[in-house]
């Protein structure tokens, strides 16, 4: 990113060809591919974020000068169970060796190296101000990182001047006075037109990344923020977040065709950033589950299908963190694995800042586990690219989203709108739909509320087929105010409430719920409602255990699955004769690969029913005759490692069946200190809010 970083963040991995493909499928890179180190400078104990702020643009200059041949990286230390992890992970993989010194001692090694030339001075912004809040911001510490990369010197705050020139460092410019804006109008040409960052000017953290891409540092919107945007190339990501309402950050990027990323609170994002996709990590490895298709699947009549979706996985900073560990609510949580359950992931920057997330995903992942994409980022389809109407930034970004799908198995996609069935949003959900063939459905929801379209669904035609765009009926949510919106009990009541449809399947008989990722509740005593709790009550809970409780008071009727199967059914039910055509052709070339056997001669057999049956128009036995023939390709009966799983208990059947589970009785502080906490959306806690 810019002029230094251009020829590697064009570097594009292979990705082994998905099923079919005549080669392989392109990579595109949002994010820098640095080379791997041989050393691996390990900073710990620095005392404060004014000296945060040194550290953190050190690592990025460091960085910047890995990526013209240098051999060092910098890692800033974190006592947090996942970044240990990673830390581990990224030395085994490329072999540097680690070196611990402190924090002016690093920087004394890079001024003898060449690589730090001076120092900038600022004034560091110590008001009462919360992170990310709006307030009175002295935001010179964003000048200065915006300028480090370019002068090749580290920010130092007033407080530290005199250390900085006891160890030999020049001042090379003083912008306490510079205002964000006097600094873009001045040195616009210096900034990478491939990323902007947004930083609150009190935050350390995602600096380095900053100075490594040498990209502009800013903190609010406003007219800066859209002059800024307008440079942008086209499908651009926002590093970090930035000061304000969450909304009014992510339209005016949206509408200027960039994404969102959440990754204000990121750590050592360079040097997590030395492995290519299909090369560094092979495309297993990135691949939590693989793709499905409808013979796993369950023809059941008298059920109404339903399906759990976690919110919020848009947000970097928290996959790669607390999402995984440190706060058993999420991935991490003793009830993962007991429902169905729907992950959204960003993998399509995982992938890139930092591909340990999702191996660590696919080696950890249940049965029950299934994983959508969140729009490759935090933006609005339907006004992607809005102010830029020539640029095709829709079909540009779905169609770079499409190969990342493929690798990873991903065949859901879950959308933000800011008015989910509107004719900018069909025409968004069609462009997705025809740059992403291996897509099976979108799981639609609006910014404000989650629940607008109360389980409506339209179908837009897709590369190859039509493609459902399901709105969410229900939100698992406390204390909002909108209808459809309720805690784990009232959610249950209205699912046990879905008609049954018999073998007439409707859209009707398809629901899926949104979780609020950040809502907590409480169970209810001796088996009673689960009701809304604050994060300090005893045995409240957020994340998973909400899930479970809800799905413990489903009726039997009620039969839940992963959100990628709820989509195939809806597919296979809805749309029986397009589902089953190109299923039976994909199998005919199985067996035709396959040398002559008894097996392969009984499933030419069933095949050859269910062609009949489809031509007939008899769905269900050509779906029956079609998975017998599936069944014997495949060998000998097993249970299937089914994306549903599910729990058991007293009101619902006595087992989990393959395709279905009967299931019955059995936005974080971006202001607190900690820079891993989740964050909220509308109409509960912001970004920047406490949960």
């Amino acid at each position: 990113m810019g002029s230094v970083l251009g020829l590697l963040a064009a570097i594009c991995a292979m990705a082994p060809a998905a099923p079919g493909a005549a080669k392989a499928a392109i990579l595109h890179r949002y994010w820098p591919l640095y080379p791997r180190p041989k050393t691996l400078v390990v900073v710990r104990d620095v005392p404060d974020r004014q000296a945060g702020m040194v550290l953190h643009t050190l690592a990025g200059l460091v960085a910047r000068e890995a990526s013209r041949g240098g051999s060092e990286m910098v890692w800033c230390d974190l006592d947090h169970p996942a970044y240990l992890l990673w830390r581990r992970e990224m030395l085994k993989r490329t072999g540097a060796k680690a070196v611990t010194l402190p924090l002016w001692e690093a920087v004394g090694r890079a001024h003898a190296r060449g690589v730090v030339r001076g120092y900038i001075l600022f004034r560091y912004d110590s008001s009462d101000r919360p992170f990310h809040q709006p307030g009175e911001v002295d935001a010179s510490a964003n000048v200065a990182t915006s300028l480090c990369a370019s002068l090749g010197a580290v920010a130092v705050p007033e407080g530290l001047e005199e250390t900085a020139r006891a160890k030999g460092l020049q001042r090379l410019l003083d912008v306490r006075g510079m205002t964000e804006e006097e600094c873009f109008d001045a040195y616009k040409a210096r900034f990478s037109r491939k990323v902007l960052a947004m930083i609150d000017p009190k935050v350390q953290e995602c600096r380095a990344e900053a100075v490594a891409a040498g990209a502009f540092v800013m903190s609010r919107e406003g007219p800066l923020y859209d002059k800024a945007l307008a440079r942008l190339e086209p499908d651009s990501p926002i590093l970090g977040w930035g000061i304000g309402d969450e909304r009014r950050l992510t339209e005016p990027s949206t509408r200027w065709g960039a994404f969102q990323t959440a990754t204000n609170w990121c750590l050592n994002l360079p040097p997590l950033s030395t492995e290519a996709p299909g090369k560094g990590f092979t495309a297993r490895s990135l691949q939590p589950r693989p793709a499905r298709g409808i013979w796993g699947l369950k023809w059941e009549d008298d059920v109404h299908y339903a399906a759990f979706v976690m919110s919020d996985g848009d947000n970097v900073q928290w996959l790669m963190g607390n999402f995984l560990m440190g706060e058993n609510s999420w991935w991490g949580s003793p009830e993962r694995g007991k429902a169905p359950i729907g992950w959204t992931i960003c993998s399509t920057d995982l992938a890139q800042v930092c591909p340990y997330t999702l191996d660590y995903l696919r080696t950890t992942a249940k049965p029950a586990d299934d994983f959508v994409l969140m729009t490759g980022g935090y933006l609005y389809p339907d006004l992607y690219g809005a102010s830029r109407p020539s640029a095709g930034a829709m079909r540009t970004h779905a169609s770079r989203m499409a190969p990342y799908m493929d690798m990873s198995g991903i065949q859901a996609l879950s959308a933000n709108f800011t008015e989910w069935d509107s004719l900018d949003a069909r025409r968004s959900c069609a462009t997705m739909a025809a740059e992403m063939p291996g897509l099976e459905g979108i799981l639609a929801f609006q910014y404000s509320p989650y629940t607008a379209g109360k389980g409506q669904v339209y179908w837009v035609r897709g590369a190859k087929r039509e493609v459902p765009v399901v709105s969410a009926r229900y939100a698992i949510w406390a204390n909002s105010p909108f209808p459809n919106d309720g805690g784990p009990a009232q959610v249950a009541d209205w699912l046990n409430a879905m008609p049954a449809r018999g073998p007439a399947a409707t859209e009707e008989s398809f629901s899926w719920v949104i979780v609020h990722a950040w809502s907590y509740f409480r169970p209810g005593a001796a088996g009673g409602a689960p009701e809304p709790a604050l994060g300090t009550e005893p045995g409240s809970a957020r994340g998973m255990a909400p899930v479970v409780w809800c799905a413990q008071r489903l009726q039997p009727h009620v039969r839940l699955l992963g959100p990628t199967d709820l989509l195939l059914m809806m597919r296979l039910r809805l749309r029986p004769a397009e589902t089953l055509a190109p299923a039976l052709a994909a199998l005919e070339k199985k067996i035709s690969a396959r040398p002559a056997t008894t097996a392969t001669r009984a499933s030419s057999a069933s095949l050859a029913e269910a062609r009949a049956r489809l031509a007939a128009g008899v769905y269900r036995e050509c779906f029956e005759a079609g998975k017998r023939a599936a069944a014997l390709l495949s060998g000998p009966a097993r249970r299937a490692p089914d994306s549903r799983g599910g729990i058991v208990g007293s009101r619902g059947a006595a087992a989990v069946r393959a395709g279905s589970a009967r299931v019955a009785p059995a936005r974080p502080s971006r202001s607190a200190p900690s820079h891993l906490r989740p964050v909220g959306r509308h109409p509960g806690p912001g970004r920047s809010a406490a949960p």
